[in-house]
């Protein structure tokens, strides 16, 4: 996907040993230049005084395109600390341990929340020329390629810091172009979402079936008699144990 939604669009040398090729009109800069990058706040429960309490985000609230908002820790917030920590819908939030660079965009579902030291917040410097879920999915491929932990078989690293995270560099199509890509990958992996949901649905039903025909088959609910070498014995036995089952 290196040469967007164009196929026949002249390319050039990213100067990103990674990624290769890109269109000739996208920008290659570091992550700096396009967003602001700030981790969360420390939490330090000898000064959580009860006065202004907000609810926060941990790590584990942020999963891939997904954010828990329920029964959320709080500490407190007052001072530099409501405006520096805050967050506002379009908010793109990272994790900076565990499994490194997994994201999600905050979207308002609380009119007061904040996070905490273990996530950054990148937050666009031209909401107009950048879309954060766009970088989303930029992030998501990184992540995947192994390009923030060194790779398939190279050693982790711990933490993503934010330092580092601003220089990462990345390719940056126009506006108009990052919004058609958001859309494209939206629709197709919606596609993709509903085919596994599918899939696993009939992996448990498969499951139960099998679970179903053991246990009538050592319990003798079933006659396998005669059944183990016929050619059709195990369609047989597998109807019988539906027929169980249901």
């Amino acid at each position: 996907m290196n040469k967007g939604l164009n196929p026949n669009v002249p390319m050039k040398d990213s100067g990103v040993e990674w990624l290769g090729e890109v269109p000739g009109h996208w920008d290659v800069v570091a992550v700096n230049y396009r967003y602001e990058v700030l981790l969360g706040k420390m939490l330090d429960e000898k000064r959580i005084t009860g006065r202004h309490l907000a609810p926060y985000l941990r790590n584990v609230d942020v999963q891939w395109d997904c954010i828990n908002t329920e029964d959320l820790p709080q500490m407190d917030f007052s001072g530099d600390d409501i405006v520096r920590y805050s967050l506002t819908a379009g908010d793109l939030l990272v994790c900076e341990g565990g499994e490194v660079g997994r994201s999600a965009i905050w979207t308002g579902e609380l009119e007061e929340c904040y996070y905490q030291k273990a996530l950054h917040r990148l937050r666009p410097r031209q909401p107009a020329r950048d879309a954060s879920r766009f970088q989303f999915y930029v992030l998501n491929m990184a992540a995947k390629l192994g390009i923030f932990t060194g790779g398939e078989g190279k050693a982790t690293i711990a933490h993503l810091t934010a330092e580092a995270l601003r220089r990462y560099r990345f390719a940056y199509p126009p506006p108009d172009e990052q919004t058609q890509i958001v859309k494209f990958l939206d629709k197709e992996t919606a596609k993709l979402d509903t085919l596994m949901t599918q899939a696993r649905a009939t992996i448990t039903l498969l499951q139960e079936r099998r679970t179903a025909l053991i246990s009538a088959a050592v319990t003798g609910q079933i006659d396998v008699r005669g059944l183990a070498g016929g050619a059709n014995a195990p369609d047989s036995i597998a109807a019988s144990a539906y027929q169980i089952r249901a």
